[in-house]
């Protein structure tokens, strides 16, 4: 047994319709989506890291607002925060909310401390829900990335990661994506991001 969560996510070939058109088949609820732009701030040097490495190296500033979905409130405004905040100030909470215009003075801060801004991201996300799943299948159109699925289940917590990660890919192809197979391995974002050039690996939370 393990305590690690597999979390696929697969970089998809055809366009976005496309997708929404198999989950709608397989009596998927559009639940939420929303725009989000993400800004990685480190001091460390992120060659040789996997992906979630990379990430828990991060503080991260995120910028999110909703448009649409079952789940949606109505509220379209912005939703400015910073998360994993605790690695560069132990005397902050790790996720705390702020208005946008206070970001420079973080960021002069930052600076004094040499933490420096390696990624930039936005993106458009838009989750689904099949049956009483207790998470979401993810597609995300990822700018200069391209269109991921992004999927993981509670169901499967605790099990050995490879046969976290096979169930995952079979109840994927039992919904419909059929292009998806034990072989295909997942787009680690951050690392192509940093690389230039697309990494992949078989588990995107590793």
């Amino acid at each position: 047994m393990t305590d690690l969560v597999v979390e696929v996510g697969i970089k998809l070939k055809k366009d976005l319709a496309c997708y929404e058109n198999i989950l709608k088949k397989a009596g998927a609820i559009n639940t939420y989506n929303c725009e989000t732009i993400d800004l990685y701030y480190t001091d460390k040097n992120l060659d040789g890291m996997s992906e979630k490495q990379m990430k828990d190296a991060c503080v991260r500033y995120r910028m999110s607002r909703g448009i649409s979905g079952e789940d949606f409130n109505g509220d379209e405004n912005w939703k400015c925060y910073f998360q994993n905040y605790q690695i560069f100030d132990h005397n902050h909470c790790d996720e705390f909310p702020l208005d946008h215009s206070h970001l420079g003075e973080y960021e002069e801060k930052f600076s004094e401390s040499k933490f420096g801004k390696i990624f930039a991201t936005s993106k458009m996300d838009y989750q689904y829900r099949i049956g009483d799943m207790k998470s979401r299948i993810q597609l995300q159109d990822i700018k200069d990335v391209g269109l991921l699925l992004y999927y993981d289940n509670p169901d499967y917590y605790g099990q050995e990661l490879e046969e976290q990660r096979k169930n995952l890919i079979a109840e994927l192809r039992l919904y419909g994506f059929e292009e998806i197979d034990d072989n295909t391995l997942g787009l680690d974002k951050l690392r192509t991001l940093y690389y230039k050039k697309e990494c992949y690996s078989k588990n995107q939370n590793a």
